[in-house]
């Protein structure tokens, strides 16, 4: 007996680290109203087989609690094309530039409105010439950084700056989602209301928009099922306001954006929509997959990052403490779905690969993604190291954000072994 559990953990110890084939794995192609249609019956890799990401790191920055090295919520990481890594600190409001090796070369930005600061910075994409597009949700701009750190211009979704204000109890924001290649820009459109009357959860429809360089509307892309929201009362001032606030793990729709095309996930099921810049379906990928059960130590987890998410987010520092109490009494009393959506996220390679991840449980500190190549086919499944949360996938290398065992963050590299 005692055999074989250490064999058991052995052999779960390996596939942590290894890549997770599904063995002699199959894909159907059809062909339907001239839209290719790809259905994945387990994975290509066979079993025991595939790529793996082994937990001896390349780079790690953070953790020494000084200087450009302390880390504070960190919302985009990219690696540019000589190897050097660019990184929003929203904490500090700063894209930070390191080398290859994680050696501090320059900051860019500060907090404030001005060119070249932020409020609140909450997302960065690389694009041609290794430019970097920086996010500000809270003064809702786009700033064009180049590959030396210097500022360039700025625009917004739609020409409407600033913080978005309720008109007629309705808010209306533009957020940006990815930067094709042509330096156009993919936002979604969604509209919120305050005092809605609706009981339990809904999804709302948001739409898809392609703006160009300047943040002009270009084209419609489509509608799409939004987030699933319940309506938050809160008593502010003797009054009671009803906002929408997203469901825990409930579902949404993803996105990625790869040059030219345009990858959704819905979450009705595990399929992947491949659009053209032009929003025009082009095919589907699908993977048999069952839902995943919620369980009492799932809701546990959950809680416990949404409340310490709320305790770090700068703007919650400032609130008076009865809205904070609310804010926090609605994390430790939601109701969660019976279920864990089927995709969690959505990013690619250069080889022209999807990565798209799946949903692990409490006790699970591996994530889990399934590598989908170009054809739509289902190569097979890749866990990342404990605590690494992947943003961004090289060749030969991914890089995230990995968390010590006292919740610090870390910048992280690590190598990726194909074959």
């Amino acid at each position: 007996m005692r055999k074989a559990t250490a064999a058991a953990m052995a052999l779960t110890l390996w596939a942590c680290g290894t890549g997770e084939g599904g063995g002699a794995g199959s894909a159907s192609t059809r062909d339907s109203a001239g839209i290719r249609i790809v259905e994945n019956q387990g994975a290509a890799w066979p079993a025991g087989a595939g790529w793996r990401i082994p937990d001896t790191s390349l780079v790690d920055i953070g953790g020494r609690g000084e200087g450009a090295s302390e880390l504070d919520q960190v919302n985009g990481l990219v690696r540019l094309s000589d190897g050097r890594l660019a990184l929003a600190n929203a904490g500090t409001n700063e894209l930070r530039l390191f080398d290859a090796s994680g050696t501090h070369l320059r900051s860019v930005g500060s907090t404030g409105s001005g060119p070249g600061e932020f409020q609140m910075m909450a997302g960065l994409w690389v694009g041609v010439g290794d430019s970097i597009l920086v996010s500000d949700v809270m003064t809702r701009r786009l700033t064009v950084v180049d590959r030396e750190g210097n500022v360039g211009r700025s625009f917004s979704l739609g020409g409407q700056p600033g913080l978005a204000m309720p008109a007629g109890g309705r808010v209306t924001v533009a957020i940006p989602q990815g930067w094709f290649g042509d330096g156009s820009v993919l936002g979604v459109t969604q509209a919120f209301s305050l005092n809605d009357p609706r009981q339990g959860a809904y999804r709302d429809s948001v739409t898809l928009v392609r703006y160009g360089a300047d943040g002009a509307v270009r084209d419609t892309l489509g509608r799409f099922p939004g987030a699933e929201m319940e309506q938050m009362i809160l008593a502010v001032g003797g009054r009671s306001i009803s906002a929408p606030t997203p469901v825990p793990l409930g579902r949404q729709t993803h996105t990625y954006v790869r040059e030219g095309r345009l990858f959704v996930a819905r979450n009705n099921g595990w399929e992947v929509e491949v659009r053209g810049a032009d929003g025009v379906l082009r095919s589907l990928i699908r993977a048999s997959a069952r839902p995943r059960a919620i369980t009492a130590k799932d809701i546990e987890k959950n809680r416990k990052e949404q409340l310490d998410a709320l305790e770090g987010q700068p703007m919650i520092r400032n609130l008076p403490e009865a809205l904070k109490t609310q804010m926090k009494q609605r994390i430790e009393q939601a109701k969660y779905p019976a279920s864990f959506p089927f995709i969690v996220a959505l990013l690619g390679d250069p080889a022209g690969n999807l990565w798209v991840q799946e949903p692990t449980g409490a006790g699970e500190e591996r994530s889990l993604w399934a590598v989908v190549d170009s054809t739509g086919r289902l190569l097979g499944r890749v866990r990342t190291p404990a605590h690494f949360r992947p943003t961004f996938i090289g060749l030969d290398a991914v890089f995230g954000v990995w968390r010590d065992p006292d919740e610090v963050q870390h910048v992280r590299g690590y190598p990726l072994r194909k074959g």
